[in-house]
């Protein structure tokens, strides 16, 4: 593509390059309250109720307009050569009152879906991305008895009007970022500040995940599709601060093991482990993950801390001399790759890269943030680890929860009074590795800036 040499500095039929494994996926990712507007949930009723929640006092109601842009938008990301792309359905708008299913909404994601195929994407699909119906969030959210077979119900819906497009499912993204946020430091909904109820939560989130599984998979049997079924999963890493201090250790390691890991080894052996639980089986849970979806960003610098009993006496912080986006979060390469060989050698389960990328408001981070992170993954595959595909977060600068529209991880900016899309160099960077299915080496991509 002219545009990707103009714009970085980097041809593929001149620069030295990796590639790409001859099935591996590569696209962005996107969630539906983040980016389709019009959707009335748990999120839009928090963000609205109290503006000074958001940091720049916005909501979603518009968000990137995506819900009736959706075959531009798509057919613009094909057009960039992704040959897959992860998507939200929206639970409130398939299911706007309990048991009652919206057609038109089902009719509205299989015409996504058609899209996604036509441009030449492989869909990966997502159950719940952080929002919840409002008829369930009123009457206990996740903590309802009945949620798991709420959720299954709604799986087996969605299942049952779209499965015979989707290979690729996601029951939940990242679980234990949803139970943190909302019920230990209260700055999502519900907005609570209890570790018993955060304990509690990713008790229920295992259930519900079991619960979704089983429905998918019936589904997929009685009709004879495949369904490869994961949860996106957060790792983020906790080293000790010290390698000298054993407190710094020990600070790091429950975290390490309640947010990194307890959730997978839950799935793996069918029980609600310790701490969180206390070993009680969960029906459909044991092998309920085909592959584990990985969403990495960056890792802690953990230290014991006696004032931070709330968060068991771990204090996080990050390594100061490693260069940050505007989100402020750490960016190290190499430690990707360290992350997904971990997660590969010790579940030997094919791993997706479900979201990876940068807050960075000029672009300016980005083209080196892609191409350091691609050489990154293949790295880890050429150390053993089956690493099926990257999906970048994100395809349009969005709504980023609590921090409103401040934080800009988009391939594309998007004009908030004219939903105008205007592509990045990095976006144009991106398509051609796309294109060539290879990444510029580290040391091209270096010399070539």
């Amino acid at each position: 593509m002219i545009a990707s040499t103009a714009c970085t500095g980097w041809s593929s039929s001149v620069v030295q390059q990796r590639p790409l494994p001859a099935d591996f996926l590569i696209g962005c990712a996107t969630a539906a309250h983040q980016v389709e507007g019009g959707i009335d949930n748990d999120w839009m009723r928090w963000a609205r109720d109290d503006p000074a929640r958001i940091a720049d006092g916005s909501d979603a109601s518009v968000a990137c307009d995506h819900f009736r842009r959706h075959r531009e938008d798509l057919r613009q990301l094909g057009a960039m050569h992704h040959n897959a792309h992860r998507f939200s359905l929206e639970w409130a708008r398939i299911e706007p009152r309990a048991g009652c299913f919206d057609g038109a909404a089902l009719a509205h994601y299989a015409e996504v879906l058609r899209t996604c195929h036509e441009s030449g994407m492989e869909p990966v699909v997502t159950l719940h991305h952080f929002t919840l119906p409002r008829w369930l969030a009123d009457n206990g959210g996740v903590l309802h008895p009945e949620a798991p077979r709420f959720f299954a119900r709604y799986a087996a819906a969605c299942a049952e009007r779209l499965g015979g497009d989707v290979r690729w499912w996601i029951t939940i993204n990242e679980p234990t970022v949803l139970a943190f946020m909302g019920y230990l430091i209260g700055r999502w909904p519900p907005g609570e500040q209890s570790l018993p109820h955060m304990l509690a939560v990713l008790r229920a989130l295992v259930r519900m995940h079991a619960a979704a599984v089983t429905a998918l998979r019936r589904v997929a049997v009685r009709h004879g599709w495949t369904a490869m079924v994961s949860i996106a999963h957060q790792e983020r890493p906790q080293r000790a601060a010290s390698r000298a201090s054993p407190l710094d250790h020990a600070a790091a390691l429950l975290p390490n093991w309640v947010f990194n890991r307890w959730f997978l080894h839950c799935c793996r052996r069918g029980r609600l482990l310790p701490p969180v639980g206390a070993g009680q089986r969960v029906a459909g849970l044991r092998g309920s993950l085909d592959y584990i979806g990985v969403n990495y960003y960056t890792y802690d610098v953990t230290h014991f801390d006696l004032r931070s009993p709330r968060t068991l006496f771990a204090r996080q912080a990050s390594n100061p001399l490693l260069p940050r986006s505007t989100f402020d979060w750490t960016i190290d390469p190499p430690a990707m790759r360290d992350a997904l060989l971990a997660l590969w050698r010790e579940f030997s389960l094919p791993l997706l890269v479900t979201e990876n990328g940068v807050a960075d408001t000029d672009d300016e981070l980005r083209p080196a943030f892609i191409t350091d992170h691609l050489n990154a993954v293949l790295d880890a595959v050429d150390d053993g680890a089956d690493v099926r595909g990257y999906l970048h977060w994100t395809a349009w600068d969005n709504w980023e929860w609590a921090e409103g529209f401040t934080q800009r991880f988009g391939l594309i900016a998007v004009n908030r009074e004219t939903q105008e899309r205007l592509p990045k160099p990095s976006a144009a960077l991106y398509a051609e590795i796309c294109r060539a299915h290879a990444v510029p080496s580290a040391a091209a991509a270096q010399g070539a800036a």
